[in-house]
C-alpha cells in the first residue's frame, strides 16, 4: 500500500502544482488587464488634454481681451442687436446686452473619470483575492490584497474626488457620503491587507465588512452617467467656435490660402465636435457598466464565499467572476479606441 501511495505522489504534486499554476496564471491576468486598462484609459485622457489645451490657447488668442486664465469668463450677448464688447470679461458686471459665464479649461475628462477607473482597477484586486480563496481555499492571496490596499490609498489623492466635488450636480449630502465610503473602503483595505496571511480572518473581514465595496462602487455608476449627459460641451467645439471668431476677425488681412487653411481647421475642428458629443455620452456609457460589472462579480464572490457550495461550484463561481472582471476591465480599455 505504501508502495502504491509513493509511486501516486508525484501525480498528486504535479496535479497540484498545475492547478497553483492556473490559479497564478488567472491572478497575473487581472493584473495584466488592469494595468492594461489603466494605461488605455491615460492615452486616452492624454490625446484628450492635448485637444483642450489646444482650444484654450485658440479661445484665449481669439481676443485681445483674453488672458491664459482658468475659468475664462465669457460675455455673451443676449441678442444679435447687441452692441459690441470683448469677449472675455476680467471682472466687474458683463457689458449691456451681454451675459457673462464661465469656462473652466480644468474640467476634463481625465478629472472626473480616473479617480473612478482607478477605484476599478483596486476592485478588481480585490476581487482575484475573493476568487483565489474559493478556488484554493488556503491560498495565499497577500500580494492581491495589498495591491487593494495600495490603490485604495491611490483613489484618496484624488481630493476633488474624495471631496465629491469634481462632478456638478452632485449634492453635498452625495459628496459627504462618497468621502465616508472611501474612508471606510481604505480602512477595510488596510484591514485585510494586514491580515492576508491568515486566510480564516480575511474571510471573517470580507462577511462582516465587505458591504464596504458596495457602498463605495454604488454611487459612481450615477455619477459617471451624470457627467456623461453634460459632457456635449467638449475641448473641440470650443476650438472651433474660437478659430471662426479669429477667422472674422482677421479675414481682411490674410491671403486666400491663409483663409483656406483656417477654414480647414474649422471644419475639422466642428466634425471632431460633433464626434466628442456623441462619443463621451458613449466612452461615459463604458465606465459605468464596467463599475456594475465589477460590483456584480464581488458580491457574487462575496456571496459564494459565505454558502455552502462543493469545490467544483466554489471554482465554477470563481470562474465566473473573474470573466466578469476580466470584461469590466476590457470596458475600460476600450475607451482609448476609436468608436
Amino acid at each position: 500500500m505504501r508502495a502504491k501511495v509513493l509511486t501516486l505522489l508525484p501525480f498528486l504534486l504535479l496535479a497540484g502544482c498545475a492547478g497553483n499554476a492556473i490559479r497564478l496564471e488567472a491572478a497575473g491576468a487581472v493584473q495584466r488587464d488592469a494595468r492594461a486598462a489603466v494605461a488605455a484609459a491615460a492615452r486616452y485622457f492624454d490625446e484628450v488634454e492635448t485637444r483642450r489645451r489646444a482650444a484654450a490657447a485658440a479661445l484665449v488668442a481669439s481676443d485681445p481681451s483674453c488672458l491664459p486664465l482658468t475659468p475664462l469668463r465669457i460675455q455673451v450677448p443676449l441678442a444679435p442687436a447687441a452692441p459690441p464688447a470683448p469677449l472675455c470679461l476680467a471682472d466687474g458686471a458683463p457689458a449691456p446686452g451681454h451675459t457673462a459665464f464661465a469656462i473652466d479649461i480644468a474640467d476634463s475628462p481625465r478629472s472626473v473619470l480616473e479617480p473612478r477607473i482607478a477605484l476599478l482597477a483596486a476592485v478588481a484586486d480585490y476581487a482575484d483575492a475573493l476568487a483565489a480563496i474559493l478556488d484554493a481555499p488556503k491560498t495565499d492571496v497577500a500580494a492581491e490584497l495589498t495591491a487593494f490596499a495600495d490603490q485604495a490609498d491611490r483613489v484618496a489623492r484624488f481630493a476633488n474626488f474624495a471631496a465629491g466635488t469634481d462632478i456638478p450636480g452632485i449634492n453635498a449630502a452625495a459628496a459627504s457620503e462618497q468621502g465616508q465610503s472611501l474612508i471606510a473602503l481604505i480602512a477595510y483595505a488596510t484591514d485585510l491587507a494586514r491580515e492576508a496571511n491568515d486566510v480564516k480572518k480575511v474571510r471573517a473581514l470580507v462577511a462582516a465588512r465587505g458591504d464596504t465595496v458596495d457602498r463605495a462602487l454604488a454611487a459612481l455608476g450615477t455619477q459617471v452617467d451624470i457627467w456623461g449627459r453634460g459632457a456635449a460641451r467638449t475641448a473641440d467645439d470650443l476650438y472651433g467656435n474660437a478659430l471662426f471668431r479669429s477667422y472674422l476677425r482677421g479675414r481682411a488681412d490674410l491671403s486666400a490660402a491663409q483663409r483656406e487653411e483656417l477654414a480647414a481647421r474649422i471644419f475639422a475642428a466642428r466634425a471632431a465636435a460633433r464626434a466628442a458629443a456623441r462619443d463621451s455620452p458613449a466612452r461615459a456609457e463604458a465606465v459605468k457598466a464596467a463599475i456594475d460589472l465589477a460590483a456584480t462579480a464581488q458580491k457574487g464572490l462575496r456571496d459564494a464565499l459565505a454558502g455552502r457550495f462543493t469545490p467544483e461550484q466554489r471554482r465554477a463561481a470563481a470562474r465566473l467572476n473573474l470573466d466578469r472582471i476580466t470584461r469590466a476591465l476590457g470596458l475600460v480599455a476600450a475607451i482609448g479606441a476609436p468608436l
